[in-house]
């Protein structure tokens, strides 16, 4: 009897210096050894003593192992996307950032007068980076490595926006000023490849300071602005302008809506004294103006007024402005110019132009080419009109009809193709001229 409880609290000692055993069922077997008399008191206790070392040892390691384990499967701090651009965000919302960018290449074939040149460019080339800091501040800082914008090779956006204020956000730096909605609208989501003709009064990027909100049905920006960053006064002070902008979209349920606006944008000159407006045959190409007014001199001060409109309804939209300039002179008469646009598209394949924040966007297309889809397919057209000629300045008038259809294949590719007639340039350098541009662009936006 001896030898065989000797063997039996031998086993258990076996089991419990195992590396793993079910330590219920040990305390169990080791209870009934010792009411059954198997273990004395002395062995009893000492299998309870072992039996409770080793199940701290297990509780232990398990707890190292899951820390290991969870350690090992913690998700990054980080969310990073390719989708549209690439986007890093951390996980409680506080950063992001994301770089992005456009490139559009473009070529034209024009006839008719003024001779212009056919040809091919890159009409945009761009990086940017932007992103939000501590949930309240906004950056950008966008370049563009073509010669062929407004500003040239160089810096376009660059700007810091504070979020935090109620009801309103704070811009300062480099940006677009608040005037136009077809100038405020993206290059990448306008409904044309170019501009309409009034958009010869428009501001452009300028050096400033902007207060802004935007919600689901109005939006207001108004700010205070310098030169062009690329303007050397040399001796002469830069000008300095204020803008306005209000807007108003009683209907906006992502589907359908409707957008009124106006906007005033007044600049007062360097000391040159002069000012200048000319248009292209919204073509850029040729980079050839076709009406013209050259340096107006003795210029004290101008002001742009705009109205503009516009609506959708599913694959329906239409847009228009009207802009009136009025240039004021210390020596000569004042003068007033003005030009307006009528614009309608439709998209055959039915996805709807966005609209958000009183500007247009662009189209998204339900079906994906490359994921057995055919994109979204648009057709659009343009009438528009430029006055340049008054109180002696001939810089001449135009009107054009554009005709247009654009092809989405993905959400980030687009290609277009656009024909300008211009019915008749009346006065100014090319009097009685008649040009027409045939020009296509591919854009991948990201």
């Amino acid at each position: 009897m001896t030898i065989k409880r000797s063997l039996l609290a031998a086993g258990v000692l076996a089991a419990l210096s195992g590396p793993a055993y079910a330590g219920s069922e040990i305390e169990t077997l080791i209870n009934m050894l010792h009411e059954n008399g198997m273990v004395n008191d002395d062995q009893y206790g000492r299998l309870m003593a072992e039996l409770k070392q080793n199940q701290a040892q297990a509780k232990q390691e398990k707890q190292q192992v899951d820390a290991k384990l969870a350690e090992a499967t913690k998700p990054s701090d980080v969310e990073v996307t390719v989708k549209g651009g690439i986007g890093v965000k951390t996980r409680d919302g506080k950063f992001e950032s994301k770089l992005g960018g456009r490139l559009q290449a473009d070529a034209a074939s024009y006839s008719g007068q003024p001779e212009m040149g056919d040809g091919s460019e890159f009409r945009r080339a761009r990086i940017s980076y932007s992103g939000t800091m501590y949930n309240v501040w906004d950056f950008k800082l966008e370049y563009d490595f073509a010669s062929t914008g407004s500003n040239g090779r160089g810096i376009t956006d660059a700007y810091l926006a504070y979020t935090g204020f109620e009801p309103m956000d704070i811009t300062v730096g480099n940006f677009k000023t608040p005037f136009s909605l077809d100038y405020l609208t993206s290059a990448n989501n306008t409904l044309f490849m170019e501009r309409a003709l009034p958009n010869a009064f428009s501001s452009g990027r300028k050096m400033g300071i902007m207060a802004s909100n935007e919600t689901t049905h109005w939006s207001w920006a108004t700010g205070i602005f310098g030169d062009s960053i690329t303007n050397k006064g040399g001796q002469n002070d830069e000008g300095w302008g204020a803008t306005a902008r209000g807007t108003w979209a009683p209907i906006n349920d992502g589907v359908h809506f409707v957008h009124l606006g106006l906007g005033l944008n007044y600049r007062d000159t360097d000391d040159s004294g002069k000012v200048g407006f000319d248009s292209e045959a919204e073509s850029h190409v040729s980079g050839v103006s076709i009406i013209d007014t050259g340096d107006i001199t003795s210029v004290a001060d101008f002001y742009n007024i705009g109205a503009e409109l516009a609506a959708g309804h599913g694959p329906y939209s239409v847009q228009g402005e009207y802009i009136t300039t009025k240039v004021n002179r210390n020596n000569g008469k004042d003068a007033d110019f003005d030009g307006w646009y009528l614009q309608a598209g439709y998209i055959l394949t039915g996805e709807t132009r966005q609209y958000k924040n009183g500007v247009m966007g662009g189209v998204k297309p339900s079906s994906i080419v490359g994921e057995g889809g055919y994109g979204a397919w648009e057709l659009a057209l343009r009438y528009s009109s430029l006055d340049l000629s008054d109180a002696g300045i001939d810089g001449g008038e135009a009107d054009a009809m554009t005709y247009g259809v654009n092809w989405y294949p993905t959400p980030t590719l687009r290609f277009s193709a656009n024909y300008v007639d211009v019915l008749e340039v009346d006065g100014g350098p090319n009097d009685n001229d008649e040009p027409s541009v045939f020009q296509v662009r591919s854009q991948w936006a990201f």
